[in-house]
């Protein structure tokens, strides 16, 4: 796989996470950070599964994708900021966009 990401973009937002998020330390938000690189280029190539833990402390595994010829979806449009640290993606399973934060995601399947 080739990597699609800078260094720079994955320290901004190791940085962003960790603002967010003060109890994590430097090491273990750019952990994170490189995780999500990882798993933002695995979506947009093709339909991954992937693990994150939900806000009330659930497990959940997923398999999505961003890619728009793995699905069929139309496009609404908004004018909402995105957040740097929002992981969006069209769940497969359930057939709807979802998102978690960044310093949520525990594994990426191989």
């Amino acid at each position: 796989m080739k990597q699609q990401f800078t260094r720079s973009e994955v320290l901004a937002l190791a940085w962003a996470i960790r603002r967010q998020n003060q109890f994590l330390t430097w090491g273990q938000c750019q952990a994170q950070a490189w995780k999500v690189a990882r798993l933002r280029v695995a979506l947009r190539t093709w339909a991954t599964r992937f693990t994150f833990q939900k806000q009330d402390g659930e497990v959940r595994e997923a398999y999505g994708t961003v890619n728009p010829s793995l699905f069929s979806y139309e496009h609404k449009g908004t004018d909402r900021a995105e957040s740097p640290t929002a992981i969006k993606y069209y769940d497969l399973d359930k057939n709807a966009w979802r998102s978690f934060r960044a310093e949520r995601i525990l594994k990426i399947a191989a």
